[in-house]
């Protein structure tokens, strides 16, 4: 085997609530517990670049004990997904993806942070990624769709021009202390829910990625990520976290 046929890399987390040592750091970020993650998965991976499969796909997966069944109908699987594009082909990776590591024939709500959440972001660069969601809403995929940490002018100008509308729209903290009333009152008109968050604008940094490289021996490919999901799943009977993980891709050339 040689860096050259290796073109990606995907690594799950499993279930981090099964990671002790991480679930009972008080007070960490997003970023840390990511990190974090990251390293247990790698730490306790056994492969190695031989393992890679057709299509030049390298997988690392934690295996782990899941706490519930897939089956159960009181249980809510929530995936959020951070971007580097905003590619069709990204998010339909990264959905097709999580499914199948989860085992989940739908997931029943997938929230997607865009690459540029500046006020210069437009609807036309959002355009291919939530046509790329409301395809997988169409196809049974994903039950519903939202958006995190665009401005309340842009997320209005998608919902008038989606066919889908989102039904989600979160706002994270660390740019504004309470939801804009704009976007409260607009929201209550047309049934969004609001969340708040405060995951980092960047919740990996080069550092992690190189952790991930020098476990596989790779200082001469160059590969960023692709994508990040973190995906949480509730009993919504209880309101208790069963399950709670992370995955993301990176692209790898030599």
């Amino acid at each position: 085997m040689t860096d050259l046929l290796l073109k990606k890399v995907v690594l799950s987390t499993g279930n981090i609530l099964q990671m002790d040592h991480l679930i009972r750091k008080a007070g960490q970020s997003t970023s840390d517990e990511l990190r974090g993650s990251i390293k247990t998965t790698l730490n306790s991976w056994e492969g190695s670049k031989a393992d890679i499969q057709d299509g030049g796909v390298l997988t690392i997966q934690r295996s782990s004990d899941s706490l519930l069944s897939r089956e159960s109908t009181d249980l809510k699987t929530t995936v959020k997904l951070f971007l580097s594009d905003t590619d069709s082909s990204q998010v339909e990776d990264a959905i097709k993806t999580v499914s199948k590591v989860l085992d989940l024939p739908c997931i029943d709500l997938v929230i997607v942070t865009p690459p540029d959440v500046s006020d210069d972001a437009t609807l036309e660069s959002l355009a291919p990624m939530w046509q790329a969601l409301e395809d997988s809403v169409t196809n049974g995929a994903v039950t519903a769709i939202g958006l995190a940490d665009v401005s309340t002018s842009l997320f209005t100008e998608l919902y008038e021009w989606a066919k889908i509308k989102p039904s989600t729209m979160q706002v994270n903290l660390s740019s504004c202390c309470i939801v804009p009333q704009e976007l409260s009152t607009f929201a209550q008109q047309h049934d969004i829910q609001v969340l708040t968050h405060n995951d980092p604008a960047e919740i990996v940094d080069e550092d992690t990625v190189s952790t991930i490289t020098s476990r596989l021996g790779l200082s001469g490919t160059q590969c960023q990520i692709q994508w990040i999901a973190r995906h949480r799943s509730i009993q919504q009977c209880f309101g208790l976290v069963q399950d709670k993980g992370y995955m993301l891709a990176l692209a790898c050339n030599g």
